[in-house]
């Protein structure tokens, strides 16, 4: 009974907190039952069967997913054994060096274990990182600081690291010393957040993003110059209305307006006179069907014009898009970047690294999953130093800075405009995180494959040594 109550209760946790009910505190409790369940007596078989049993009871939103229909049967099936199975190797890891090493050891076991596993699992995803335990705590930017010095990771370890000093401390007294450096260590990413968040950034750009719905059906409906125009027209009336309230950088949603590419320079004109007569940077998201594309267009107040063709479609939603191979980097610290482009933590340090302090992203999200996919985005900016200006139909509309605090946020409206303008602080550009990289992981992962095969070897020596010895 008890070893069932352990897998209902962390289920429930990771439903809610990784799912669409964004209850952020629960990430960090939710493996406390599983762990201390695992290093009790609890039978090795029932510890593994309670993990399994939690982690699928947690991914259960995925059946409230808008992508569901678009992932074969077999493809959805493997991931969730792949993800299950991962997970349940980490807690049984845990439970392995419990049996065998300090507990500083195993204090440090399971975070590196899942941090590592995490990153193997999202490295070959076609999806990047989506569903990292790190995106979970997003409604807390003073418990994310971490990743500006080693990523997004970062955070996942630490999410780990929290959840194994709470189960430790309910599990054993010779703890102590142990549980004592896990919760120091928590507390200083705590205190490093606090000091990051009261740091003023000294420059501020006044920022809008428009989403407007009926102008981005009617951009799918245009199959003609002057349709395609109407809609561009339609844009530069509420680009022109941000400017007069002082706006100087504006983004529109991805594929909110028509490309035709017979009319390309008249569709685009209203767009250009727009920039040049407000002294307004555009970010404007465009679609085209012949041929299938899905870019953005960056137009400056000079009227120069530069092309980005998103990197990363969306995997059974847009396999007739071409995937573009170049940066969005814009110069003067600017960049572009189209919606799932920012699942992928390494696309955008790659750009990141050249100096962004500010990134247009024109997006398109599905309703339900408007929170969970745009923090995704608002994470690479606390990443890489840089803040965000996101337009997404049929999400979230917002404004974020270079430590993740959401300085302006809309739900976009069913129909007609949805505009913000904010005086938006510019990031301070490169961090550690964009010039070391995924260092962190790759440690996680070289400290727990020591441990795993070092603890035996040692305990082998160890029979081997004279009493003596010893």
């Amino acid at each position: 009974m008890i070893t069932l109550l352990a897998a209902v209760l962390s289920g429930i946790m990771f439903y809610l907190a990784q799912g669409y009910d964004h209850v952020w505190g629960l990430v960090w409790l939710a493996p406390v039952p599983l762990l201390w369940l695992a290093y009790g007596n609890t039978r090795t078989w029932q510890v593994i069967g309670a993990s399994a049993i939690a982690l699928l009871g947690g991914a259960g939103y995925i059946v409230q997913s808008p992508y569901l229909h678009l992932i074969p049967p077999l493809v959805l099936m493997s991931v969730l054994v792949v993800d299950t199975g991962l997970f349940c190797v980490a807690i049984w890891f845990a439970r392995f060096v419990q049996h065998r090493a300090s507990p500083l050891l195993t204090l440090l076991a399971f975070p590196a274990c899942w941090t590592t596993f995490e990153f193997l699992i999202e490295l070959q995803s076609p999806n990047g990182t989506y569903g990292s335990l790190a995106y979970s705590t997003m409604s807390a930017p003073v418990l994310i600081q971490s990743a500006s010095l080693f990523g997004m990771y970062a955070v996942t370890f630490l999410i780990c690291l929290f959840a194994n000093t709470l189960a430790m401390a309910l599990r054993l007294k010779r703890n102590t010393a142990a549980v004592g450096v896990g919760l120091t260590i928590c507390a200083a990413n705590l205190a490093f957040g606090i000091v990051r968040l009261a740091h003023a950034q000294p420059d501020v750009l006044r920022v809008a993003a428009i989403v407007d719905e009926t102008a981005v059906a009617d951009s799918w409906r245009a199959k003609t110059v002057p349709a395609a125009l109407a809609v561009t027209e339609t844009y530069a009336r509420e680009i022109r209305a941000a400017a007069r309230d002082g706006a100087r950088f504006v983004v529109t949603p991805e594929g909110g307006m028509a490309s035709i590419l017979a009319g390309q320079g008249t569709i685009v004109a209203p767009l250009v006179a727009a920039a040049r007569d407000t002294g307004v940077q555009i970010i404007a998201g465009f679609h085209s069907e012949m041929p299938a594309a899905d870019f953005a267009l960056a137009i400056t107040p000079d009227g120069r014009i530069q092309r980005y063709d998103k990197r990363h479609p969306v995997p059974g939603l847009e396999d007739d898009f071409t995937p573009g191979h170049v940066s969005g980097w814009l110069g003067d610290g600017r960049a572009e970047e189209i919606c799932k482009d920012m699942d992928f933590p390494d696309t955008i340090r790659s750009d990141a690294v050249k100096g962004v302090s500010l990134m247009g992203v024109p997006a398109g999200d599905m309703g339900i999953d408007g929170w969970q996919h745009g923090i995704m985005s608002v994470m690479r900016g606390v990443e890489g130093g840089f803040s965000i200006v996101r337009a997404a139909h049929d999400g979230l509309v917002f404004a974020s800075d270079a430590q993740g605090r959401l300085v302006a946020l809309k739900k976009d409206a069913p129909a007609g405009l949805t505009m913000i303008v904010a005086d938006l602080p510019l990031g301070s550009g490169p961090t550690l995180y964009t010039r070391i990289g995924n260092a962190f992981p790759w440690l996680c992962g070289i400290f727990a494959l020591a441990l795993g095969a070092g603890l035996p070897a040692w305990r082998r020596l160890q029979k081997r040594r004279p009493v003596a010895e010893r």
